[in-house]
């Protein structure tokens, strides 16, 4: 798991980046059917586009940001909203509407929409088992973080509890949107 380092940027300010270290938290689902209450470790991790934009013809050179797969421009705003991610994943379990969406590259991941009488805040993540913590270790990471445009609309598949997607997690199955989401029926 990655440890940013602070950025220090073409303006002479250093901006922390602390804040999106990597942390765990438990998680219990309750008992359910023929299913027994399990504890779930949930391992957090925070990726590059939470607090880098696209490099554009206008970016300095001294904002460049890389980890082992791209570099992007460090921006301050997406950093300035970053903050916010550490208590909105916290609060992930109480989410009754996870929202299912499709990439560019057609895979399907989840993501919160945090509107605070401003612009809409979205956050998109994926789960994972994670094996080596043992068999009820999960590890969501946060791909991306902005704020939406005002007049685009949450390309969205339906939504799904935070429980069931954790559920679907530790079977090794993946979520699908409801029925009427992929057949577009309202």
């Amino acid at each position: 798991m990655i440890l940013w380092q602070d950025h220090k940027a073409s303006n002479g300010r250093t901006y922390p980046l602390g804040h999106l270290h990597p942390f765990t938290f438990d998680h219990t689902l309750a008992a359910k059917g023929n299913l027994p209450e399990v504890t779930v470790k949930i391992h957090v991790q925070f990726g590059l586009h939470t607090f880098t934009r696209p490099i554009m013809a206008d970016s300095h050179p001294d904002d460049d940001y890389r980890d082992n797969r791209e570099v992007r421009c460090f921006c301050f705003e997406r950093h300035a909203q970053s903050h916010r991610l550490p208590s909105i994943v916290r609060e992930l379990p109480t989410k009754r509407e996870i929202f299912l969406c499709r990439s560019m590259s057609g895979i399907v991941n989840y993501a919160v929409f945090a509107a605070e009488g401003g612009p809409t805040y979205a956050v998109f993540f994926d789960l994972k088992l994670l094996k080596s913590e043992g068999p009820d270790a999960v590890l969501l990471t946060v791909e991306s973080a902005y704020e939406l445009d005002p007049g685009k609309g949450k390309a969205t598949e339906g939504t799904m509890a935070f429980n069931a997607l954790i559920g679907h997690t530790l079977r090794g199955t993946k979520a699908k949107p409801p029925a009427r989401a992929r057949h577009g029926r309202r």
